[in-house]
């Protein structure tokens, strides 16, 4: 689905067309501004949990915990808004095998 090898200027570059199926994997232009939404909500409650773990279950202080949230955002930052875009067009595009 995504350009490989992975450029760091390019995060989100795409294929065109899936190479197996044929299917377009843009069919509007802005299609994959839904998949925004999907990247927030799996953030939020994932750095969220692991805010509130490090704060009331360790005992750390509030800014140690925000400073970990941040350096895991960091590091997974990419992986999650290449996820997110690949939840969205599995969740709205149906899969025609006939294709």
């Amino acid at each position: 689905m995504f350009v490989e090898p992975f450029v760091l200027k390019k995060p989100l570059d795409m294929n065109k067309k899936c190479s197996e199926c044929n299917l377009n994997f843009e069919p509007e232009p802005g299609f994959y501004f839904g998949a925004m939404f999907i990247s927030y909500a799996i953030t939020s409650f994932l750095f969220l949990g692991v805010a509130l773990f490090l704060v009331f279950n360790r005992g750390w202080s509030a800014d140690a915990a925000m400073g970990v949230v941040i350096l895991i955002g960091a590091i997974i930052y990419i992986k999650i808004l290449r996820m997110s875009r690949s939840l969205y067009l599995h969740l709205l595009v149906k899969f025609n095998p006939s294709r």
